[in-house]
């Protein structure tokens, strides 16, 4: 699938960090693991994020450095570690988190790299919750926000990780962004702290009109996905796809929102775009981790 359009750059805000499992530690971060996706796809990243001048922050810099990831925009801290999570999986392969808070990532400063990568040509912003859990994170995001509001689309995978989110984080995060992507628990989640008085049905056109969303997409786990667009009253579902053999589901969201903006900067069809997201993600769980290490990977999904 070819692009209709020239490819414009993608910013990345937030986490980096290692996923420290059982058996194994994993380079991640719902940020970093889009961002790698999009890169191996085809796709212009600029990554800003902070790492402690530390060992696993030499090694996060060196790994962005032999990927061909764009590293100027990922800040060193003297003073906190790099970002840590730690990991186990239920029998179903699910994963449960335990996020180490007062990390580098909860720091990240509106500098000169940042303040010259929002002069340049963007033609999208991806952003989550969890790096708005301290101020300096979030004022700084806020800053680029207000910069390239009028000039680029932000993309919200709002990624609620318990208790590192407030109904401020969120009704902000909403009002930010134009593309919406959100599991069905995140929705009631939502529901439940913003005190929405819509029935569950249509929560997602209450968010899409109330935000004045561009489209928003939810997934359902073994339900599928749903995509609603702004002014089109039918939305689009796509089953979901099981995976040959389940390895595990970590990253699986990350890779299904790197490939909803993918084919949402290649200008597929919005049923295209659910579809393509929906097989890539369901490879993802195919494989151990969120990031797979050979390129071949991509090459069915590549969009250039």
């Amino acid at each position: 699938m070819q692009l209709k359009t020239p490819l414009g750059k993608v910013l990345v805000f937030g986490e980096v960090l290692f996923d420290k499992f059982p058996n194994r530690t994993s380079l991640g971060g719902a940020p970093f693991n889009y961002a790698f996706h999009l890169h191996h796809l085809g796709i212009p990243v600029r990554l800003i994020s902070r790492v402690g001048e530390d060992e696993p922050g030499r090694e996060i810099l060196d790994r962005l450095q032999k990927v061909g990831l764009f590293a100027e925009g990922v800040q060193v801290d003297t003073i906190h570690p790099t970002g840590e999570v730690k990991v186990t999986l239920n029998d179903r392969g699910v994963p449960e988190f335990n996020i180490l808070p007062e990390r580098a990532y909860d720091y990240i400063e509106f500098d000169s790299c940042i303040e010259t990568l929002t002069r340049e040509e963007i033609s999208l912003v991806y952003f989550g919750t969890l790096a708005q859990r301290f101020s300096t994170s979030a004022e700084t995001l806020d800053k680029i926000c207000k910069v390239l509001v009028s000039r680029s689309t932000f993309v919200l995978d709002i990624n609620l990780r318990s208790p590192f989110y407030t109904p401020e984080v969120i009704q902000s995060s909403l009002q930010n962004c134009g593309i919406l992507k959100i599991n069905e628990d995140e929705l009631a989640t939502i529901k439940e702290t913003l005190r929405i008085d819509s029935s569950a049905e249509n929560l997602p056109r209450y968010l899409l009109d109330t935000y004045k969303l561009d489209f928003l997409c939810v997934t359902k786990g073994e339900e599928g996905s749903e995509l609603y667009e702004a002014g089109n009253n039918i939305s689009f579902y796509c089953p979901a796809l099981p995976p040959k053999k389940v390895v595990d589901t970590v990253g699986a969201g990350d890779a299904f929102c790197a490939m909803l903006t993918a084919g949402y900067l290649a200008g597929w069809p919005k049923q295209t775009l659910i579809e393509k997201a929906t097989e890539f993600a369901s490879r993802i769980c195919e494989i151990p981790g969120a990031l797979p290490e050979n390129r071949e990977f991509y090459k069915p999904y590549r969009c250039v």
